[in-house]
């Protein structure tokens, strides 16, 4: 597929026809949906149409096709040149009769001279009158057949200039048949369908969606969640971004009657019984998680299971409902019991001797037991106080009402429910902390099986922050339960651009500001090959020949010839008579030829020579120059690798033309 359709593909929708800028107007929060601009339908229209029909990822524009040629539109009509045979002839004769007469006038020149001259030595002028005649029928004939000509050309140019009209007729005729042949192909263009929904062809358990901003991801959310619940899945989304990219599709379900929850994290956590979803030990291993995850990849590994410990030892020993308050509470005390001058009502904290501190005192007194077998050495010593400080983070955040929701996780997974927990927090250690943690924490819920097979999406918004391991756990988890998991990551690069492409996945990229990431993802999405001249040779040879004879011969002949004779007649008288005859010949003759042969020969060859080339099939710099909502989608179906070009701006939806169901007689490459 070439550059130049790529490019056409996902730019239809910014002739204003509800484009792909329309998402940037509507940005997230404005409550108006993406695509919805002023003096468009409103957002209960807009809802009706993104809610209905099977899921799609977007839209794919598809040109009419061009009209087929004409039967008749390589043969037109060629001009016949009149017949010029009688002008041609008379024209030869013509000359003929010139050269006839020019020799007639010379012999009656000589006669009439001759004539002349007779009559002035006799007197008679017979001869002249015959010359003059002769003269005279001469140049009758001859003007005869000019005249003969002349008629005979201008029929010629009489008929040439009906003939030229009738041609010029006959190709207005040809020209008016192949426009009103592509004028009906046209009309009947016209009732096509040219914007198509964007489907996948297969059920992959997972998308990666690569590039992008706010306002396209929110405008893909929308495209894509508005289908899903409609047909009662549930819809999870984990938004880190800090741009709210699920406001317009939670808005638009909300105002369909679609139940829709909102946690903020981290102060949706503060009132959370983590021991009603986590037993100590699994606790502790998501913490651990957490904090792997904050650190370079060449840190210990042994501190992941000094957490472990430490948050499990905590876990155990308070019974009952364990929020991160007590939690940070237990650190403490374990904490307290070796820091010089505490002791573990200190660490228990103001009120503790009455019940209303975060722990009991027998809780304190269990943990400062406990403390002498699991932070001995200044390295764990070291480690406690690293999980204390990240707990207690977490525990001094702000609290948040939460809306349509509880914050348990198993009121998450109802079919038909759309649930956006989000987190954003002043302090970005706080806010890091609560990302990785609710990102884990979804992964242990997907781990216990919440939903059936096939019901639930998972949406997570901006993880390129959390690493590549974290990200290929949630995968393996996703695919484990039949959840769909799709991955909104801003770039594509390190950790990203290996999880690119996986095992049952397909990829959608949107626009790449960055050159480096354009280019990954060009050669992610493939090349094709093609033809071009590579060389092109010339060869001329010439050769000229000249050869040249002269022959020269000479004769001289001479020939003598004498003779006497003598007699007497009888009868006669006596006599005698003598004769003498002499020839003298002589000849001379001279011949000289001369010849003279040339030759010339030229001869040229001409070659081409053709190279197989490997293009991108989608160049980086159309990548970068993608709309908002422009998209490529990548998958592997069941013919083979896909890569289709499309638009997710809900506000396509409004465009005439418009096709319920994914085209068809797609051609992978």
């Amino acid at each position: 597929m070439s550059a130049a359709e790529a490019h056409a593909a996902t730019g239809a929708g910014d002739d204003g026809d509800g484009g792909g800028d329309a998402a940037a107007d509507a940005g997230p929060g404005s409550g108006a949906g993406p695509g919805v601009g002023k003096g468009d339908p409103g957002p209960a229209e807009l809802a009706e149409r993104v809610f209905s029909g099977p899921e799609r990822w977007g839209w794919e524009f598809v040109a009419p096709p061009e009209p087929p040629p004409h039967p008749a539109a390589h043969t037109p009509p060629v001009y016949a040149e009149p017949s010029t045979a009688r002008v041609e002839r008379l024209k030869k004769k013509l000359e003929d009769k010139v050269d006839e007469g020019r020799k007639a006038s010379a012999s009656a020149l000589i006669v009439v001279i001759a004539g002349v001259t007779t009559f002035l030595a006799t007197g008679k002028n017979g001869a002249a009158t015959v010359a003059v005649t002769v003269l005279a029928l001469a140049l009758i004939v001859v003007a005869s057949l000019r005249f003969r000509l002349f008629m005979a050309r201008r029929r010629l140019r009489n008929r040439r200039t009906r003939a030229e009209a009738s041609h010029r007729d006959s190709v207005q005729a040809w020209q008016r048949e192949l426009d009103e042949h592509r004028a009906a192909h046209l009309r009947a263009s016209e009732q096509l369908d040219t914007w198509f929904p964007l489907a996948l062809e297969t059920t992959p358990s997972r998308v990666d969606v690569f590039g992008g901003t706010g306002n396209g991801w929110a405008s893909l959310l929308t495209s894509v969640g508005g289908p899903l619940l409609s047909a009662g899945q549930c819809v999870v989304v984990l938004d880190l971004t800090q741009q709210t990219v699920a406001l317009e599709l939670a808005l638009l379900a909300s105002g369909r009657g679609i139940p829709v929850g909102h946690v903020p994290l981290p102060g949706g956590l503060l009132g959370v019984d983590l021991s009603a979803e986590f037993t100590p030990e699994e606790l502790a291993e998501a913490l651990a998680e957490t904090f792997s995850t904050m650190r370079p990849p060449t840190a210990d590994v042994d501190l992941h299971t000094m957490d472990v410990d430490l948050v499990q030892t905590v876990a155990t020993l308070l019974p009952g409902p364990l929020t991160f308050a007590r939690l940070a509470a237990g650190l403490r005390a374990l904490l307290g019991r070796q820091e010089p001058g505490a002791g573990a009502g200190a660490a228990a904290g103001a009120g503790a001797e009455d019940g209303t501190g975060p722990l009991t005192p027998a809780e304190a007194e269990a943990l400062a037991r406990a403390a002498g077998s699991v932070a001995r050495g200044e390295r764990a010593q070291d480690e406690l106080r690293y999980v204390r400080a990240q707990i207690d983070l977490i525990a001094r955040a702000e609290q948040a009402e939460l809306t349509g929701v509880t914050a348990a996780a198993a009121d998450w997974w109802q079919p038909g429910r759309l649930t956006l927990l989000t987190t954003e927090d002043l302090v970005h250690r706080r806010k890091d902390l609560a990302d990785r943690f609710a990102f884990f924490r979804l992964l242990h819920t997907l781990r216990k099986r919440p939903v059936a097979p096939g019901t639930a999406t998972v949406v997570i918004a901006g993880a390129d922050h959390l690493g590549r391991q974290a990200l290929e756990s949630m995968a393996r988890q996703a695919r484990a339960a039949g959840v769909r998991l799709v991955l909104l990551l801003e770039h594509l690069r390190e950790a990203a651009l290996q999880v690119a492409g996986g095992s049952d996945s397909a990829t959608v990229f949107m626009r790449l500001g960055n050159g480096e990431e354009a280019r990954a993802a060009a050669q992610f999405i493939g090349q094709e090959h093609k033809f071009l001249v590579s060389r092109l040779t010339r060869q001329s040879g010439e050769t000229f020949t000249e050869s040249r004879g002269t022959s020269y011969g000479a004769g001289t002949g001479r020939q003598h010839t004498a003779g006497t004779g003598g007699g007497t007649s009888p009868g006669r008288d006596w006599g005698a008579s003598r004769s003498f005859s002499t020839a003298l010949s002589r000849s001379w003759q001279q011949s000289t030829t001369t010849t003279a042969t040339t030759a010339a020969g030229r001869s040229a060859t001409e070659g081409e020579t053709l190279g197989r080339v490997y293009e991108f099939t989608v160049e980086p710099v159309h990548l970068q120059g993608l709309p908002v909502t422009g998209l490529v989608l990548v998958e592997s179906g069941p013919l083979g690798r896909r890569v289709s070009f499309g638009d997710c701006n809900p506000g396509i939806a409004f465009l005439p033309r418009l096709s319920a169901r994914p085209r068809t007689g797609i051609h992978p490459v």
